[in-house]
């Protein structure tokens, strides 16, 4: 989607006002979160490999996924994070304890509600962070302006952004290196990547043509898909189905509904950025989708978005739940 479009959607609902305050609620949760997965699809190509090298007993230089070499003296102690992925991550790794801030957004798990707040995801209050004094603060690529002023003031930050499922396992790692806490991130990795391959080993005998094709409904006033470059066009592939956008050009394009049937997708995902008004029944009903296959055939069904939309180890749970989707003869 295009940052000008997404721009203009921006300020068109929030001047609405009155009756309407419920649609623009809606509405800009699911513009702001298509930009987000955007900004993360978009990431720089300067992405490294996220190794690390010892400096010393006391001290490590990370190498980010923006390039960056960012000193770690020590062992962080209190940690800020500007966005839900990063603060699912560091409480992977269990380092709860030295958490101080994170984002408004930051729901997962219960226990990130309590923590300090310090703004939204788009924009972090650089005041409120400094407050909290950090020696670590955790970001994304979208927070380039951020991170700038924050290493002006001399707090160390990492930029995570990662493209896809194993860069997720990657980041796990880097934090963990950064953290000290890098044998419990070994572990966890290891755990996730025997699941991917369990989902891997069960659709590996599946000819391309025996691929189910899916659409994936992110918003539906207009209708928004994922394209490629998106982790669910990821979860899609490795769960062994064929995303019916995955030849556009964007990341999350608008789709039409003759271009839906015309591709005749056999299954239909929708998370409609976790909007739970909208039940199966008014789907089947919609207006001139009985062509569709999926519809026809009543394979409609509803996933959690958190778990396909945010690179943490809830990736895995997600691919899991998409694979059992597409092949559920596969877990019988």
């Amino acid at each position: 989607m295009a940052a000008s479009f997404l721009k203009s959607r921006l300020v068109q609902i929030t001047g609405r006002r009155g009756f309407e305050l419920e649609k623009k609620r809606r509405i800009f949760a699911i513009v702001t979160f298509i930009f987000v997965l955007s900004i993360t699809a978009g990431c720089s190509q300067k992405t490294s490999n996220n190794k690390t090298d010892d400096i010393n007993k006391d001290g490590i230089l990370i190498i980010d996924n923006a390039g960056r070499e960012i000193r770690i003296d020590g062992q962080p102690q209190r940690i800020i994070s500007l966005s839900p992925s990063n603060t699912e991550i560091l409480y992977a790794l269990g380092i709860d304890d030295k958490i101080v801030g994170v984002t408004e957004y930051c729901d997962y798990p219960e226990q990130a509600k309590a923590i300090e707040k310090i703004g939204g995801f788009a924009n972090p209050n650089i005041e409120k962070i400094v407050s909290l004094n950090p020696d670590l603060v955790i970001a994304n690529d979208i927070h380039q302006e951020a991170v700038e002023d924050l290493e002006r003031l001399g707090f160390p930050v990492i930029i995570l952004c990662p493209k896809n499922i194993y860069d997720m396992l990657e980041n796990i790692k880097l934090l963990g290196k950064a953290l000290g806490r890098e044998g419990y991130a070994d572990e966890l990795v290891e755990s996730l990547n025997g699941r991917i391959e369990a989902v891997q080993e069960k659709v590996s005998a599946i000819p391309e043509a025996e691929k189910p094709k899916v659409y994936y409904e992110i918003w539906h006033e207009p209708l928004m898909t994922a394209g490629p470059g998106t982790f669910i066009d990821d979860l899609l592939t490795l769960a062994g189905g064929i995303n019916i956008a995955r030849e556009t050009k964007t990341t999350f394009p608008e789709i039409s509904l003759e271009l839906i049937i015309q591709k005749a997708p056999d299954i239909f995902i929708y998370s409609h950025h976790g909007d739970s008004h909208i039940g199966l029944e008014e789907i089947y009903a919609r207006h001139n989708w009985q062509d569709v296959p999926a519809i026809k055939n009543k394979q409609v069904y509803v996933i959690d978005s958190n778990i396909v939309q945010r690179a943490t180890p809830r990736l895995v749970d997600g691919l899991e739940e998409i694979t059992k989707i597409l092949h559920p003869h596969l877990f019988k």
